[in-house]
């Protein structure tokens, strides 16, 4: 299945969850990957979710004191790109914006700059 969406700017917080260690160990192990830092956001035209059955459980940890939120994944590629889509239990984002991660900077990668659309094929 595939879903289209435009490249969206973000909030710039995913480099810093990502990069963190409770996070990372379980993408490596759970996903096969070593996401690079940050995510690529799409804007959607209609509301995507996450199907809890067919999606990959990234646990919540707690470090330096704080607690992190669990999230789900479910594996995609975009451009040829192996990576998956990410959907944070703890997120004010609305469901039509879809966080990508991969082992590599996919806007470099792929050459996207924020308005482009582009396909992401699940599963």
């Amino acid at each position: 299945m595939g879903i289209r969406g435009k490249v969206a700017p973000g909030l710039g917080e995913g480099k810093y969850y990502i990069s963190r260690e409770g996070y990372s160990k379980q993408f490596s192990e759970k996903l096969g990957f070593e996401p690079s830092l940050g995510t690529l956001n799409l804007k959607l035209d209609r509301p995507f979710t996450l199907d809890d059955s067919e999606s990959i459980e990234i646990e919540g940890f707690s470090d330096e004191g704080r607690s992190f939120g669990g999230c789900r994944c479910l594996p995609a590629e975009i451009g040829g790109v192996k990576g998956a889509v990410i959907r944070p239990e703890r997120s004010s984002y609305p469901s039509t914006l879809l966080e990508i991660i991969a082992p590599v900077n996919l806007r470099e990668a792929l050459g996207l700059s924020d308005g482009d659309e582009v396909e992401v094929v699940l599963g």
